[in-house]
């Protein structure tokens, strides 16, 4: 009976040891998980304390210079990346509704640097080139697709903007968007 009374008793022990063992991992995960507030980036909405001077009353207080400069330096509006894949997507099906405002906006350069960002292991932001012209050569391809799915038409107001916004883009120092440009503009009602 001795035999059975110390495995009885490594039974107990070894239930005591599994049950706390689920105790631990049970609060473990049940514990909600804290959010921190995302880190401060050096980030160029803060160049609008620029814009006002503390001593002038408004509408003299404003710089409108700094105004118009600050509002260059900031990304698109929030959701620019569906409205982007949306104007692509339209385009690629050759709808006479394509937003081609959208399609400015995504061959402005300097606009997708600001869009485009990576944050360095060091802390710093930085334009993310390679994505921000992958975006512009995408739009361009995209161009040229919606131009082969239609015959020569009247030209309005806002696709000659594009078509100047690519002829810009036909003397970009990057080769690659250059000769995209090129393809494109061979598509183009002119």
């Amino acid at each position: 009976m001795s035999q059975d009374s110390a495995l009885v008793k490594r039974g107990l022990v070894l239930l005591a040891l599994i049950s706390t063992l689920v105790i631990v991992l049970l609060i473990i995960l049940l514990q909600r998980p804290t959010v921190s507030a995302p880190a401060a980036k050096g980030r160029p909405e803060l160049l609008v304390a620029a814009v006002v001077a503390p001593s002038a009353n408004f509408p003299a207080s404003v710089s409108w210079i700094n105004l118009v400069q600050a509002a260059e330096a900031l990304p698109s509006p929030a959701g620019w990346e569906i409205r982007y894949n949306a104007a692509r997507t339209l385009a690629l099906r050759g709808s006479d509704q394509v937003p081609w405002d959208v399609f400015l906006e995504m061959l402005d350069e300097n606009r997708q640097m600001c869009n485009y960002r990576v944050e360095l292991q060091d802390g710093k932001v930085v334009p993310d080139e390679t994505a921000a012209r992958q975006n512009m050569l995408i739009a361009v391809r995209a161009i040229a697709q919606w131009h082969k799915k239609h015959d020569k038409q009247e030209v309005s107001t806002d696709l000659a903007r594009v078509y100047a916004a690519v002829d810009g883009l036909a003397g970009s120092p990057i080769l690659e968007i250059k000769a995209q440009a090129e393809k494109t503009r061979a598509t183009f009602f002119r």
